[in-house]
C-alpha cells in the first residue's frame, strides 16, 4: 500500500511541474491504460464465464454418461 501511495505521490509532484498541455496529455493517457484496463478484465470475466460453462456441460455430460450406464446395469 505504501508503494502505491509513493507512485501517486511522484506522479502527483513530476505532473505539478508540467505545463497545462503536457498534464492534459498525462491525463489522456492514463484513460487509455484505465479503458485498455477495463476492457482487459471485461475479456477476463468473459473467458472466465466461457470456461464455467464449458465445465458445466462437461459435468453434465458425464454425469449423464454415468446415468446412462446405470441404468443398464
Amino acid at each position: 500500500m505504501s508503494e502505491t501511495i509513493n507512485i501517486e505521490q511522484a506522479v502527483l509532484d513530476n505532473l505539478r511541474i508540467l505545463s497545462n498541455d503536457k498534464q492534459q496529455e498525462v491525463l489522456d493517457f492514463v484513460e487509455v491504460l484505465v479503458k485498455k484496463t477495463v476492457n482487459h478484465q471485461q475479456l477476463d470475466i468473459e473467458d472466465s464465464d466461457s470456461s464455467i460453462s464449458s465445465n458445466l456441460q462437461q459435468e453434465q455430460r458425464l454425469w449423464q454418461s454415468y446415468l446412462s450406464c446405470e441404468k443398464k446395469i
